[in-house]
């Protein structure tokens, strides 16, 4: 959209909105629909079930939670070192390709035999 039309269509709107806001009976009709609303809300919201907390308090009733669930296991010291010597050793498999050395890596990427 081009500036000019989005400052017309600006424009345009401002001057509804101003009309319509000193139109009184369109005022009077608004703020009864805004009324009507609010008492709807709140005889939905009185038809909803609600615990009764302590008394003198305000806060809205909390619905019972589940349980917490348990941690994920961590993993230990010995799989973090094997799988830092695993990425070690693909870094190097890596670099020699690159490099264009023919690697012959023995590992579980490498079983090509069909087996």
């Amino acid at each position: 959209m081009d500036d000019k039309l989005a400052k017309d269509l600006v424009a345009m709107w401002q001057s509804e909105l101003t009309a319509m806001a000193a139109d009184r009976e369109l005022r009077e009709t608004w703020a009864a629909t805004m009324a009507l609303w609010a008492q709807a809300a709140n005889a939905a919201a009185a038809l909803l079930p609600h615990e009764h907390g302590p008394a003198g308090s305000t806060s809205a009733a909390q619905p019972p939670r589940a349980p917490a669930a348990a941690a994920a296991p961590q993993p230990g010291l010995a799989e973090i070192e094997q799988l830092n010597r695993r990425i070690a050793e693909l870094e190097q498999r890596l670099a020699s390709f690159m490099a264009g050395n023919s690697v012959s890596g023995a590992g579980p990427a490498d079983d090509t035999d069909g087996a």
